[in-house]
């Protein structure tokens, strides 16, 4: 941070459950770093930022009933208590990379310790903001957008199925818009090990962050938030407008949103409508299995084959799936192979997604053969 210069912290979050679902399973947290309070009392919701940080979680919890509220709660405290304890001197990525990984581990060894809960898991999009930059990890389909002036870009990239097809080539965006966006590549907790994706911004004066999990950014699209926050009398009447669009339009799912504005003289002066694809910069990218890449890969590879004879023939017909994928579960210990295996067969959550993928690829078939019917 720039010396004997500040940065103010302004921030509110809300959490609603939705207009189906019975119970709340996203969990968020905001928290002064260098003071240790969290929670959205005045001494935190509008704070000056110290040597440690603040702290911005949103996490969206898996598995049914009180099993995503596990884990998307053990996700945010074990975030916030690892960064707490990490050396102020160490490299920050590092540091929000080791409180991701020590998150997945407490929530693959809870599932373990506890069978009905297997299968839990979470999403977590965390941002640590030190001095000028934001460092933000992401695990899953939970998002970071950061509005500057008259734009808004989403800064993060969804670890999601729909995502996986779109980056191989094997669907184009207006057919994504077909294809389920609920099902993801990774989440926490449901593998022994986890990569985030991790993702550097430098902020300017006047910046909002928004973090959210996919109940509001599935019904809510960039534009319409960067409206809300700005045009909203305050960040709390931003974050309610939001999730009350987000319920009117049919609510579906959980609806969390963090937003905070950052100002002071230490911050730089952004001219409006200036670029912020150039203020920020990949520093790690997601990572996942080889099995589940090779499968996507193969299926990409027959579908762009099958294109190209359905524009010549006028007749598509759909590439068969080779269902024998492996475990995703990469093993950290072979001493406790077989312990894993027996736990995998009442129920890991990789599988689950291992599963819902092999399913998905096939709806895709099926709604790629009827488009190219339409041709």
């Amino acid at each position: 941070m720039t010396q004997n210069l500040e940065i103010q912290v302004s921030v509110s979050a809300r959490t609603d459950a939705g207009m189906k679902r019975p119970a709340n399973e996203d969990a968020f947290l905001v928290a002064d770093l260098t003071t240790g309070r969290s929670g959205l009392g005045p001494e935190v919701s509008t704070h000056t930022m110290g040597e440690r940080g603040s702290l911005l979680i949103v996490s969206d919890g898996l598995g049914g009933a009180a099993a995503g509220e596990v884990a998307s709660e053990l996700t945010v405290k074990t975030i916030l208590e690892k960064l707490s304890e990490s050396p102020l001197d160490g490299d920050v990525s590092a540091s929000l990379m080791d409180a991701i990984t020590a998150a997945n581990q407490r929530i693959w060894k809870h599932a373990r310790e506890y069978p009905e809960h297997a299968g839990l898991g979470a999403t977590s999009t965390a941002v640590l903001v030190r001095g000028t930059f934001a460092y933000i990890a992401q695990v899953g389909d939970s998002r970071a957008y950061l509005a500057r002036g008259s734009r808004i870009k989403q800064i993060t990239k969804d670890q999601s199925y729909a995502q996986l097809l779109l980056d191989s080539g094997a669907i184009t965006q207006e057919q994504a818009v077909s294809v389920p966006k609920n099902i993801i590549m990774q989440a926490l907790g449901t593998s022994p090990t986890v990569r985030a994706a991790m993702t550097l911004a430098q902020l300017n004066k006047g910046d909002i962050l928004i973090l959210c999990s996919d109940g509001l950014s599935n019904k809510v699209e960039s534009d319409e938030m960067l409206q809300a926050v700005r045009e909203s009398p305050s960040l709390s009447d931003a974050c309610r407008c939001l999730i009350d669009m987000a319920n009117e339009r049919g609510g579906e799912d959980n609806i969390t949103i963090v937003a905070a504005r950052f100002d002071g003289e230490a911050l730089r002066s952004a001219v409006d409508g200036a670029a912020i694809t150039g203020t920020f910069q990949a520093l790690e990218t997601a990572s996942y299995s080889d099995d589940v890449m090779k499968t996507a890969a193969d299926y990409s590879s027959r579908l762009a084959e099958q294109r190209a004879a359905a524009i010549k023939t006028g007749v598509f017909s759909a590439p068969s799936i080779d269902a024998s994928v492996a475990n995703t579960n990469d093993e950290d210990d072979r001493d406790e192979e077989k312990d894993d295996e027996a736990f995998a067969a009442r129920g890991s959550g990789a599988k689950v997604v291992i599963t819902a993928l092999l399913v998905l690829l096939a709806l895709s078939i099926y709604l790629v053969y009827h488009y190219f019917l339409k041709q």
